[in-house]
């Protein structure tokens, strides 16, 4: 099989038993890629004759596709499925970009140019192919539970990680592009099919673009989704959430701001029933519930921008004081406004309290819980930016247009 030595764009397919679609699939690369030096890693997990029908196809194909089929055989090989394959592929990747796309042809193959081309102009970190934005359709999704069940669990993804997700619209889509320096370094650990999310969730990346498609109904093959398959993901999600430190930051914050406030309750309760005065039953259990959530958040919430030196640890501990402290403050302040306007205590309260807890927030993830080493390598970096003249700017960008990206 052809090898190329300058790879413009990877695309990876895994397989099991797809030996009805893989011959249109490769043909459909090769014309939707003209021009354009690929490669196209097979992970092959079939137990029918897929590997020899994927070698008849590649020794008539002529061009610049390169085609290369990795068999795993069965047992522990296989192990993690679909999203150890798309891993496998990962790490025998050769370009920079390296696109995934499934071998049933629910994907279509002639949308990756598009994704390359997108990747370029806007110099993304990640493309994504989506079947919810205008253009897009899902309707190639096989009967009604598998739509319900697709929309649930993108929008459980969604909720999950609203930081990381937000202006993402297929976050479990298994049709996209990326650059492959944002998981350099990044030990990937999927569960089920669910590969997209965790690159969008473990991943370096900072420029996202989206690019409407035709969800394809099933050609040939079995669908390999089932409710097993919805479980895993759920199982995936909640790995995210415990090895991840900035995954599901939100969430982690206001379960340990429902703590605390248990723990100023309890002392509160506690401190009255046994005669102290209301004032000062206020400060304790105001002290003990900040200081259980500076202590967890310093654990969990924002264990990766914590400081070890005790020093640090002191200054974050007055800085969240602070921080807290300006937000009880918005809290009376957004109160008593309320209060002018809506006669109805409860609801003003209430309001006054989820606003006062987005400042606590904002104060805490900006103010607080700030990573040092980042700023100071930022600050470094602007030191030693050198500029380059125009001239020499415009030679450097002609140079970096890739192959077949014009248009």
């Amino acid at each position: 099989m052809k090898s190329l030595t300058n790879c413009a764009i990877s695309i990876i397919t895994p397989t099991r038993n797809e030996r009805e679609t893989i011959p249109t699939l490769l043909n459909e690369l090769q014309i939707a890629l003209a021009g354009i030096p690929a490669e196209v890693l097979i992970i092959d997990d079939s137990d029918d004759d897929t590997p020899n029908v994927i070698k008849r196809v590649t020794k008539k194909m002529r061009g610049s596709l390169s085609v290369r089929c990795v068999h795993r055989k069965p047992g522990p090989d296989r192990a993690g499925g679909l999203s150890s394959a798309v891993c496998l592929g990962l790490a025998e990747a050769k370009a920079d970009y390296v696109a995934i796309i499934d071998a049933d042809l629910q994907h279509p193959p002639q949308m990756l140019r598009n994704l390359y081309e997108e990747a370029y102009e806007h110099n993304a970190d990640v493309v994504m192919a989506t079947r919810y934005k205008a253009g897009g359709s899902y309707e190639g999704l096989d009967g009604v539970s598998r739509k319900l069940i697709s929309m649930g669990m993108k929008w459980t993804a969604k909720i999950l990680f609203p930081e990381t997700l937000k202006s993402v619209s297929d976050p479990l889509g298994g049709f996209f592009l990326i650059r492959r320096s944002i998981i350099s370094g990044v030990e990937l650990r999927p569960i089920g099919y669910k590969i997209s999310l965790e690159i969008l969730v473990r991943g370096k990346w900072s420029i996202i673009r989206e690019v409407p498609y035709q969800f394809h109904a099933r050609i040939g093959g079995q669908s390999k989704a089932d409710f097993k398959q919805g479980f895993m993901a759920l199982q995936h999600m909640w790995r995210l959430i415990c090895e991840v430190p900035h995954a599901a930051r939100i969430w982690k914050f206001l379960l340990v701001g429902f703590c605390g406030t248990v723990i100023n309750l309890a002392a509160f309760t506690y401190l009255l029933h046994i005669g102290a005065a209301e004032w000062f039953a206020l400060i304790i259990g105001a002290e003990l519930g900040t200081l259980n959530n500076f202590t967890l958040h310093n654990l969990i919430t924002w264990r990766d921008k914590r400081s070890t030196s005790l020093g640090g640890l002191a200054q974050n501990a007055l800085k969240f004081h602070l921080s807290s402290s300006m937000s009880i403050i918005a809290n009376f302040l957004l109160y008593a406004l309320l209060r002018h306007f809506i006669a109805f205590p409860l609801l003003d309260n209430a309001v006054a309290i989820m606003l006062a807890m987005i400042v606590n927030y904002t104060l805490a993830d900006t103010f607080v819980f700030v990573d040092r080493g980042a700023i100071s390598k930022m600050f470094q970096s602007l030191r030693g930016k050198k500029v380059i003249p125009d001239e020499a700017q415009s030679a450097t960008l002609a140079e970096a247009q890739p192959v077949g990206a014009q248009k």
